[in-house]
């Protein structure tokens, strides 16, 4: 994409069926990319990478914004579409289909209409979640097909397809943000978004995830991602008490096109 001021130039991509969208949405941007689906080999190209400030006031225009001022993202692609949504709830996949349980349940913590909560099964767990009002009715509209995730029932969808011997914690940094998902052996324990100031304030919340679950850091694993100065410190500090420490394998196609975690984590479709 090149762009200069307020004038949009589409990428050139030949048919539009040989490509899937792959898209990110966050209280702060919104990111669009392309996967070739007939040569999984080829580079990703980036449609857009939008950044705004945090505002829930404007949320919800800023995406439409983003999406109407890059015509090309509304081309018939195939399409994932995840949300970075801090405010998530896990509850038992039996659940999933009783829209009005999980409503209630999901209001009781976070304020939000039903119509704006969305719903995601991942392998034996329900996952809600809602990012703005209003969101859900627009993407239904204007990416109709489309499938729509949370950010955190994709790491765990994808991390839990990885098993391991032992406990393994994966976080990924974000500004502000960070994602912690524990697993003990394919069995999801938590998955939860927290806020930080300091470095100091992630590695914090990790040693008392493992406490709160019981488990010896020493006979673990923590798998990081995400900022890579915040990462690469975290990692040499936590190697001094933690056994297991080391960078989250991701694809390399998806890092070198400096995609964030839940992007990349959809690149295998």
């Amino acid at each position: 994409m090149n762009e200069t001021g307020s004038t949009y130039t589409a990428v050139r991509i030949g048919d539009v069926s040989d490509w899937r969208l792959i898209a990110v949405i966050s209280e702060t941007g919104m990111v669009a990319y392309l996967k070739n689906t007939e040569n999984p080999a080829e580079e990703v190209v980036t449609l857009f990478d939008e950044k705004w400030d945090r505002d829930p006031a404007q949320l919800l225009q800023n995406i439409e914004n983003a999406v109407y001022d890059h015509p090309q993202v509304l081309d018939d692609f195939s399409a994932d579409i995840t949300l970075v949504a801090p405010a998530t709830m896990w509850v038992p996949g039996d659940y999933a289909d009783e829209e009005d349980i999980c409503a209630e349940m999901y209001a009781s913590v976070y304020p939000a209409e039903p119509a704006d909560i969305m719903t995601e099964e991942v392998q034996g767990e329900a996952c809600l979640y809602s990012l703005v009002p209003g969101l859900l009715p627009f993407l239904q509209r204007t990416f109709p097909g489309a499938r729509c995730h949370s950010h955190q029932g994709v790491m765990v969808r994808r991390f839990r397809e990885r098993g391991g011997d032992v406990p393994c914690l994966y976080v990924d940094i974000r500004d502000g943000e960070a994602d912690f998902v524990l697993l003990d052996n394919r069995r999801l324990l938590l998955a939860s978004t927290l806020p930080w100031k300091a470095p100091e304030d992630i590695e914090y919340k990790l040693y008392n995830i493992f406490s709160v679950y019981g488990l010896d850091p020493r006979e673990a694993q923590v798998s990081l991602s995400g900022l890579k100065e915040i990462r690469s410190s975290l990692l040499t500090r936590l190697r001094e008490n933690i056994r297991y420490v080391m960078l989250t394998m991701l694809p390399g196609i998806g890092v070198k096109a400096g995609m964030p975690l839940a992007a990349v984590l959809l690149l295998r479709g």
